[in-house]
């Protein structure tokens, strides 16, 4: 067989293998898409801190989603949410960063700053142009917290700074505010940080702090007052006026004495309560350990002899005048003034403490031997009295007894200016009682007197004549004072017309000017 008979194979057409596809450029911006939106989830959560929520009492410029939260004048957080609750509380939710974690602890105060005018001044005034914000202060505390009650004024005195903290009680607030001074000798030493009614007492409680090393000047016996106003004191020892600096009138202030000889070294603890006295008279304030209570009856009047004034012994004050009223000793034929008093006889002599036996019997003799109880002016200005106890010459025979209820103290009468006055009266009423014949002669002896003295003028005067050496000097003095007047009236009528004449002088004494006409 040829070749040519040999069928021929079609012919098979090559297979090409699919080649792989090399990665497209088109999904490299999805792809940095996804990470960067991964990395800004990462971020956001990283950086987002716990929520906090705050109670205020009003929600005023605070604005959800705006509203920033600063602490020393950092962001580190934002207003999430502002709500009211049930008991109309305004409840805010702030989205803190994660670098406040570390700040929320037990003690961290917060609070809204806004524009205020207070005792401690003027502060939030940039609030007025970028609006309000709210303030984190961070406390000292370990333990963690993340529900807080937000303070309606800012703190005094941020937290961590050296000094003493303390309370007062007052019986009125007298004008002290928080942020109100504190000074020592002029100085201003601490703040009033809060103040607090206390309705089961029906006091004031104010917390203070006195800054740094002041505070050791503060002991247990230190006495705090209030020097707000002006204090004014009308009493038996005259007019007392006292005043505290200008600050102090228009903000309130307090002051506290320095400590005294003996006292002790040791400074008080934080959280000591001291009394807050009014005044400081009301510091010095007369003070009893075991007074006695004695009623005096007066038959002269009591006027001008309150409360409160002093009894003494010999210029020493030794008890108080408690009351002056009938309502002691209603069913008095007499009707006499009763007076209670108050003194203590430890005062004057040393007695067992404690013992009213003792002291009793101490008074009851000194009354066997003339002591009396009188009432004396203390000042002529103020017609203020007081009650004096002491030995009266020649008194009648006395002893204390019990009348009523009460233990009656002997009285004598009145000295003084009382005294005075009794005794002139008793002179003219011995003057009345006087014989005609004798007031008649008096009479001429008096007009006898009278005579005499009108001879003696009479004599001193003739010697004022016109060739007098007298009358000429006198005469001499009247001119000159005329003349005198005379200059001062022109004067006074050239300063109505022209006031500047003073200056400028009088018109037409100045000279005119060369080359003027004349």
């Amino acid at each position: 067989m040829s070749s040519d008979s040999v069928p021929r194979q079609p012919p098979v057409a090559p297979v090409s293998r699919p080649q792989r596809s090399r990665f497209s450029a088109v999904w490299i911006i999805p792809l940095v898409a996804a990470l960067f939106g991964g990395w800004l989830v990462w971020k956001y959560y990283s950086e987002r801190g716990p929520e906090v929520t705050v109670r205020f009492e009003t929600a005023e410029g605070i604005i959800a989603g705006k509203t920033p939260v600063l602490c020393r004048s950092v962001s580190i957080g934002t207003v999430d949410k502002v709500q009211l609750t049930d008991k109309l509380k305004v409840l805010v939710t702030l989205q803190m960063t994660s670098d406040a974690k570390d700040l929320l602890v037990q003690d961290t105060q917060i609070w809204v700053v806004r524009a205020r005018y207070g005792a401690s001044g003027i502060s939030g005034l940039s609030t007025i142009v970028s609006g309000n914000y709210i303030e984190l202060e961070p406390g000292l505390s370990k333990e963690s917290r993340t529900d807080f009650l937000g303070l309606e004024q800012p703190p005094v005195t941020p937290k961590g700074v050296p000094g003493l903290h303390i309370k007062f009680i007052a019986e009125e607030a007298g004008g002290i505010d928080p942020g109100s001074p504190i000074t020592y000798k002029g100085l201003s030493v601490g703040k009033i940080e809060k103040r607090t009614f206390l309705p089961q007492t029906g006091q004031v409680e104010f917390d203070a702090f006195i800054e740094g090393d002041y505070g050791k000047l503060v002991r247990r016996e230190t006495k705090f007052w209030n020097i707000s106003g002006i204090d004014l004191e009308v009493g038996a020892n005259g007019v007392k006026l006292r005043t505290g600096t200008l600050g102090a009138l228009l903000l309130g202030g307090i002051t506290f004495s320095e400590p005294g000889a003996g006292e002790s070294s040791a400074a008080v603890a934080d959280g000591t309560t001291f009394t807050l006295y009014g005044s400081f008279e009301d510091t010095t304030k007369f003070f009893m350990q075991d007074p006695l209570p004695y009623l005096l009856l007066f038959t002269e009047s009591v006027r001008g002899l309150n409360p409160d004034a002093p009894v003494e012994f010999r210029g020493v004050r030794i008890g108080t005048v408690e009351g002056v009223s009938f309502k002691y000793l209603p069913n008095d034929s007499e009707q006499r003034v009763p007076v209670m008093i108050r003194i203590d006889p430890d005062l004057i002599t040393e007695l067992p403490p404690g013992s009213y036996a003792a002291a009793q019997a101490f008074i009851a003799r000194n009354v066997e031997k003339g002591l009396r109880a009188s009432l004396k002016s203390g000042n002529l200005i103020t017609g203020q009295m007081f009650v004096d106890l002491d030995f009266q010459k020649e008194a009648k025979p006395a002893e204390v007894r019990e009348f009523g209820g009460y233990v009656i103290l002997p009285t004598s009468p009145a000295g003084g200016l009382a005294q005075i006055q009794e005794q002139a009266s008793a002179l003219l009423a011995k003057l009345q009682a006087l014989p005609i014949e004798k007031t008649v002669n008096n009479a001429s002896d008096a007009l006898a007197s009278i005579k005499s003295a009108a001879d003696d003028l009479k004599k001193t005067a003739s010697g004022f004549n016109n060739n007098s050496p007298l009358y000429h000097d006198l005469s001499e003095t009247l001119r000159q004072l005329d003349e005198t007047l005379r200059s001062l009236r022109g004067l006074t009528n050239t300063l109505e017309r022209k006031p500047n004449s003073i200056i400028f002088g009088k018109p037409g004494s100045v000279p005119p000017p060369k080359g003027s006409k004349p």
